[in-house]
């Protein structure tokens, strides 16, 4: 019966692409006697490997990439509401920039304006973002959801301590501090580092992204699932909503165990007994962070057997190794591995890299799937202005690249998906309910596939690897 869900659920889909324009339903995703792709996928992908890296927008990373869509030609920004359009974005010949930019649910707000996409300098620059936003109200996490430890003496001094010092990170950080709005926007212009904002990057920075897109499957429609930062999002890879909170948690929350009460995927799929580990690069897994959430559900510390399954980044390779590997995986980095500015992304991407390649040299590859995505847009333009779908989100797109032996190849996904489709995708192939209506609705990837094709072989990469981009043609704006 699950099974006959599964495939009744991308029939309809189908259905419904064909008689939408534009819609993306091919020959491809059609098995013969009417048998579906979905079927023939839920017997060929056994192991989903769910990578989230840090802080980049799709124009950043692939605004130029041929046949995508990316960044307008032409396009100019004005330094503050009603100005003249005066500055384009412009591609960035280094790797890492020298400031954090700023990705709360603020300056994510301000960045939209509405729809026009046209506030990211304003947004950018804290004095600016401080006056535009206004103290405007921002949601509040849901009490029944979310429950926040009582602060302890230290942890109220230290506050006190860090005080002025603390201001300009707090800022950044999407804390506007003070409760008085500045009696008028800061003089421009902003400073030179605000202006990162519109840097973009292409194969000379980042060459095995786009190796990897040209080879498989790259989603240009994918959008962060809440329009703010990291841990909000990263609640949504693992649990499909963020229990109402919007920005990166303040203390009593940040970093606690046993604050969030709502299900996880990965308890859906240890009663479900398929198997599965989150991968955590830091030093300790079980400890509750930005990019790992899991150790902060009150689940988790009831549990320890869930507890278990999160495990150091090690782990996956000895996994691959030792013929282990779980049918489904999360990847989260380290800060120097993240791509997360300051942090250099060349870095990142070969930290990537390395993954990828210890897959493809193992009988894995025949049989799993990477989607590599990022967890929100870190400040960075991107010029699609998100659906609204619920008061949370969707946030502005990021970069997203499906790699398996049944990606289809060179081949540009305009279907729009969100954190959320990875999970719909794992539910259907597993039998699983969904978590929340976010994951109910979302679009649930197969898209991306061609189970019919002869499967991919594997591209390794190295620091030995030449890559021609010679014959690609970029797209400037």
């Amino acid at each position: 019966m699950k099974r006959m869900r599964f495939d009744r659920v991308f029939i309809l889909a189908c259905v419904a692409l064909l008689v939408v324009p534009g819609g993306g339903c091919t020959a491809s995703h059609q098995g013969g006697g009417g048998e579906s792709t979905a079927e023939v996928g839920a017997q060929k992908i056994k192991h989903f490997i769910y990578i989230i890296q840090e802080n980049q927008s799709f124009d950043r990373y692939f605004g130029t990439y041929p046949g995508a869509n990316g960044i307008p030609k032409g396009v100019k920004f004005p330094y503050k509401p009603g100005g003249p359009p005066e500055v384009a974005p412009f591609h960035l010949h280094q790797t890492a920039i020298p400031h954090d930019l700023n990705h709360s649910w603020q300056a994510a707000h301000t960045a939209y304006n509405s729809g026009k996409m046209d506030g990211f300098l304003w947004g950018e620059w804290p004095q600016a973002l401080r006056y535009y936003w206004d103290h405007k109200p921002i949601p509040a996490p849901n009490p029944n959801l979310v429950h926040p430890k009582p602060l302890t003496p230290q942890q109220k001094a230290l506050m006190r301590l860090r005080g002025q010092a603390a201001r300009s990170v707090a800022e950044r950080g999407g804390q506007l501090r003070g409760r008085t709005r500045a009696a008028g926007p800061p003089p421009g212009p902003p400073p030179a580092w605000v202006l990162n904002t519109l840097s973009y990057y292409d194969w000379h920075e980042i060459p095995n992204y786009w190796e990897y897109a040209r080879r498989f499957t790259l989603c240009d429609n994918f959008f962060s699932s809440l329009m703010g930062p990291s841990e909000p999002n990263h609640l949504y890879t693992v649990a499909a909503q963020s229990g109402g909170m919007v920005n990166n948690p303040p203390p009593g929350v940040a970093n606690e165990p046993g604050v969030y009460s709502y299900p996880t995927m990965a308890e859906l799929l240890q009663g479900s007994h398929v198997s599965w580990r989150y991968y955590d690069e830091k030093t300790n897994p079980h400890e509750h962070s930005l990019w790992n959430p899991l150790p902060g559900f009150v689940a988790f510390q009831q549990n320890p057997q869930l507890m278990d399954h999160l495990v150091p980044l090690g782990d996956f390779y000895n996994d691959i190794r030792e013929h282990r590997l779980p049918a489904v995986s999360w990847v989260v980095p380290t800060f120097e591995d993240s791509e997360h500015p300051p942090a250099d992304a060349a870095q990142g991407m070969w930290h990537i890299t390395h993954l990828v390649n210890a897959l493809m040299r193992s009988p894995y590859w025949k049989d799993s799937v990477i989607i590599l995505t990022w967890d929100d847009y870190g400040g960075f333009y991107d010029h699609v202005p998100p659906q609204q779908v619920d008061r949370y989100g969707y946030g502005p797109r990021v970069p997203t690249l499906i790699i398996s032996a049944y990606a289809r190849p060179g081949f540009i996904c305009h279907t729009r998906f969100d954190f959320t489709s990875p999970l719909k995708l794992i539910e259907e192939r597993f039998g699983l309910k969904s978590l929340a209506e976010r994951d109910r609705d979302a679009k649930d990837m197969l898209d991306c596939f061609n189970f019919r094709q002869k499967p991919l072989a594997p591209d390794i990469v190295t620091t030995a690897t030449r890559l021609d981009f010679s014959g690609m043609k970029t797209t400037l704006p």
